[in-house]
């Protein structure tokens, strides 16, 4: 067993990191098989990985829809039952997130949500709004087991039409202006430095 072991560390340490990572995804898969109840946790942190690639994008300026008052007339109540309005946040930077507890890479993308928050948390130009339709009590015990901060919402109406979207995750991201610069469908690396710097870019203009 021991010269297996040796053999296995040998080996790996001559593999590319793209095999690497190809190698571990495969090995996930095959948990969440063998192991049905593991299936979201296992999913998600291959979507994790996935997401780590995929960078979010700012569209063109032809393609960049505005919202208006009433697109931002969304209730929303918060982890706590306390209910609130998008229209609350007009003028900010808004990030605005769409996922559900079932939905691996909406899982897989959370931790680099919870980056991007800690870094403007202490903005109060910035505002994020991560949501779902799924009850405040199911939202709720998901993110506690995980320590994540982020505000949570739920949706128990309509999504405004600027935010409609037949699949999850999908997230968008609202100038002061009322522009929609970003809207992500899939998983995306949320922490990294460029979405960093296209909101430090908005709130320094």
């Amino acid at each position: 067993m021991a010269n297996i072991i040796e053999k296995f560390k040998a080996n790996w340490k001559k593999k590319s990191l793209f095999a690497k990572i190809t190698d571990i995804v495969f090995y996930a898969l095959i948990i969440s098989i063998l192991i049905p109840q593991s299936r979201i946790e296992v999913l998600g942190f291959v979507n994790g990985i996935r997401a780590k690639i995929v960078s979010p994008s700012i569209k063109k300026e032809t393609e960049v829809k505005t919202v208006n008052s009433s697109d931002l007339d969304w209730v929303l109540y918060d982890l706590q039952g306390n209910k609130h309005n998008l229209s609350e946040s007009k003028g900010k930077v808004i990030f605005v997130n769409l996922w559900a507890t079932w939905c691996p890479p909406c899982v897989g993308e959370m931790p680099g949500i919870q980056d991007l928050y800690n870094k403007f948390k202490n903005n109060d130009k910035v505002a994020f709004y991560i949501i779902t339709d799924e009850p405040v009590e199911k939202a709720k015990e998901f993110i506690s087991k995980r320590d994540y901060d982020f505000p949570v919402y739920s949706s128990t109406g309509v999504n405004p039409e600027k935010f409609g979207t037949q699949t999850i995750p999908v997230t968008f991201l609202v100038s002061p202006e009322g522009k929609i610069l970003i809207r992500q469908v899939g998983a995306a690396n949320w922490g990294g430095e460029k979405m960093e710097k296209i909101i430090n870019d908005l709130l320094n203009k």
